[in-house]
Parts: structure tokens; C-alpha cells; sequence
């Protein structure tokens, strides 16, 4: 009971501190909005093309046990909230060290597992399945 209570305190205070840090960043940038968008629109396509699926079916297999069309459409939306939280980290994708890709995979799913009916065991391997994207970022990012 108690894991679950600090694992929650841990991702209350992981949004938190992301939405904190979103709006220092939004302030204090030197760059316009525009300027700010269009980099991060930039880091976006960089890090789709990184991190591109090419066997869709057996990853959402390998997570949910089938791959349903609610599977995929649970995978596919878990990917790109987790693209899209990746390209929103401060500084570029060569900064990403394992440790930021884990907190913005375990952010992502405890996001979207208030959205979705899966929990458990399913969602933790999704997770794992996001976590594993460094390797595919650590070739282009620095190693830790």
C-alpha cells in the first residue's frame, strides 16, 4: 500500500516539477513563441524518425498479449505522448540520457492509464517497451 502511495507522491511531484519547469522555460526563454514552437516542432520530427516502429503488430503484441485494435490505438497514443513529452525536455535530443527517458516514459503511462481501462502488468510493460527507446536515441544522444 505504501509503494503506491510514494509511487503516486513520485508522479504528482514528476508532473509537477515537468509543468514548472515547462512554464521557466516558456519565461524565460530568449526566443520568441513562434521561434520556441518551430524547435520544438523540429525536435518532434527528430524524434519520431528516431524512434519509428517497424514492427507495430508484435511491439503491441508483446505488451497487451494481443494485438487488438484497442491495443494499438492505446500503444500509438502512449508513443506519441511520449514523443511529444521527449521533444518538450530541455535541450536537444543528444542531452536525452536514459534516466530523463525513463521519468518521461513513467510520466506518459501514468497519464495514460487514467484515460484508458488497462492497468497492471500491461501498462508496466508499456513502460519498459518506452524506456527501451533510449537505445535507439543513445547512438545520436550521449551515453550515461
Amino acid at each position: 500500500m505504501s509503494d503506491t502511495k510514494s509511487s503516486s507522491k513520485f508522479g504528482l511531484g514528476l508532473l509537477f516539477g515537468t509543468v514548472i519547469g515547462g512554464l521557466a522555460a516558456f519565461f524565460l526563454s530568449p526566443n520568441s513563441g513562434p521561434e520556441n514552437q518551430k524547435m520544438v516542432a523540429e525536435k518532434i520530427k527528430e524524434i519520431e524518425k528516431l524512434l519509428a516502429d517497424t514492427d507495430l503488430e508484435k511491439k503491441v503484441k508483446e505488451i497487451f498479449g494481443e494485438a487488438t485494435e484497442e491495443a494499438t490505438i492505446v500503444y500509438k497514443k502512449a508513443k506519441k505522448d511520449f514523443i511529444k513529452a521527449l521533444a518538450e525536455v530541455k535541450g536537444t535530443v543528444e542531452q536525452l540520457d536514459k534516466e530523463k527517458v525513463a521519468a518521461v516514459a513513467h510520466e506518459t503511462v501514468e497519464i495514460l492509464k487514467k484515460e484508458v481501462k488497462h492497468e497492471g502488468k500491461e501498462m508496466e510493460k508499456l513502460k519498459d517497451e518506452l524506456s527501451k527507446e533510449w537505445k535507439k536515441l543513445a547512438p545520436k544522444a550521449k551515453k550515461s
